[in-house]
């Protein structure tokens, strides 16, 4: 796969001018791992599937720093693998994160964000190794901080967001957005904010992408108990395309925390809104965990460069015990394309995540999943997938740690095209600096 070292470069450059600023409070954790893999099936066929052993080495890694002057929390990680043959052998890399400078405290911040990673070229097919791009996301700009009198502070920010993929050319553009906030406290536990946004939209190749503005207006309330959050965001979104066509639509956003116990907690979003592709991966930062990622996933999202009204509704319970720690959570989801021709899509999920801490150094690990995708005309399709993972981790020292680990992989569609089934077997080994 092609790299994209300027991209990432940018990213790294002003991590490097803002950190030397409070370097000792600069946290980095790292881990190097490596491991052979055994996969039954690894061009994700029904019909003529191929079983490989392959051998994997990753790099993975999470800096953070929370100073006066500089707010940064930055997670990537490279996974190598060598295959027998059938695919070339391939490096899959990501990088998550955000980066706050306050070049003049209180007054003048520089603001980076990127998020860089890999997603299918073909959303409908498997994602094997040759339906896989990387999708990069960049967004830099200031922000002014003013105050507009007695509990009332006032925000500007100005934007550069460039988004570039290895293979859907269609979906590179080039973005200015600025946004103008009044947020005013109203007590020690809740706010109240205004807010005025845009965004100019100018895509490479204007043939197959339609050029546009997006505006929003809308008002917010945030509130934080001893044990309940909740965000509310109510107002209006319009779409402006160059061509003359415009789309209007109430903008809804509301989340719901709720520490039911020291141990548990419940949660729940909802969103009505317009948004695309790019402001996806943006927006997705935020609620990125923190820490060293294990893998570089494949992302499932429809890489387009259409616009669309999003519904989505997502709910999650999570318990950690002394020994015991799980979560579950579904989520539901309806995308409307404004482009013609693009297909509108349904999905409705549930998975579940089970650790076990067999003694102090054995941790037996399970996760399952399920969800289903359906599609409109002009390409309807109705898809069902199912995920199943079991897995026992050993802790040899404070830095040394190995795994042995068991996935299974299925899917199913309506047509019966690109079904396949996939068990795939890892043992590995890993070092971690903490």
């Amino acid at each position: 796969m092609k790299p994209h070292p300027r991209r990432i470069t940018l990213v790294a450059a002003a991590i490097a001018a803002a950190l030397p600023v409070a370097a000792h409070a600069v946290r980095i954790d790292y881990t190097l791992d490596a491991g052979v893999e055994r996969d039954d099936n690894v061009t994700l066929s029904e019909t003529d599937p191929v079983e490989q052993t392959i051998f994997r080495a990753g790099l993975g890694f999470a800096i953070e720093q929370n100073s006066s002057a500089v707010q940064a929390r930055i997670s990537g990680r490279l996974d190598h693998r060598r295959y027998e043959d059938i695919y070339a052998n391939a490096t899959d890399r990501m990088l998550e994160g955000r980066l706050n400078w306050m070049v003049i405290p209180d007054r003048l911040g520089l603001v980076v964000e990127d998020s860089y990673g890999v997603q299918t070229i073909d959303r409908f097919e498997p994602d094997s190794p040759n339906n896989r791009q990387q999708i990069n996301v960049l967004s830099l700009g200031p922000d002014l901080h003013f105050n507009l009198g007695n509990a009332l502070r006032g925000r500007a920010e100005l934007r550069f967001i460039n988004s570039d993929a290895e293979v859907t050319e269609d979906f590179n553009s080039d973005r200015i957005a600025a946004a103008l906030r009044a947020v005013k406290d109203l007590d020690a536990t809740s706010t109240l904010s205004v807010n005025l946004q845009m965004q100019d939209v100018d895509f490479d190749n204007d043939l197959f992408a339609r050029d546009h503005k997006r505006y929003e207006a809308y008002a917010s309330y945030n509130r934080r108990f001893n044990r309940l959050d909740m965000l509310l965001d109510a107002g209006y979104a319009r779409l402006d395309y160059d061509d003359g066509q415009t789309r209007n639509n109430p903008l809804l956003r509301a989340e719901l925390g709720w520490r039911m116990s020291e141990r548990s907690r419940f949660s729940v979003n909802a969103a009505n809104q317009f948004s695309d592709a790019a402001s996806g991966a943006l927006g997705a930062i935020a609620s990125t965990e923190s820490g060293i990622p294990a893998s570089v996933l494949t992302g499932r999202s429809t890489i387009t460069p259409s616009a669309y009204e999003q519904r989505s509704l997502n709910m999650g319970y999570e318990y950690t015990g002394v020994r015991t720690i799980y979560s579950i959570s579904g989520n539901a989801q309806k995308i409307d394309y404004v482009d013609p021709g693009e297909s509108g899509e349904e999905s409705r999920g549930v998975s579940l995540e089970l650790s076990y801490r067999l003694r102090p150094s054995l941790t037996l690990r399970g996760a399952a999943s399920r969800d289903r995708t359906e599609t409109d005309p002009p390409f309807p399709r109705r898809e069902n997938n199912r995920l199943y993972s079991l897995g026992l981790e050993k802790q040899w020292s404070r830095h040394w740690s190995s795994s042995l680990s068991y996935n299974r992989y299925e899917r199913s569609t309506a047509s019966g095209a690109s079904e396949f089934k996939q068990n795939v077997i890892y043992l590995s080994i890993a070092y971690r600096n903490r």
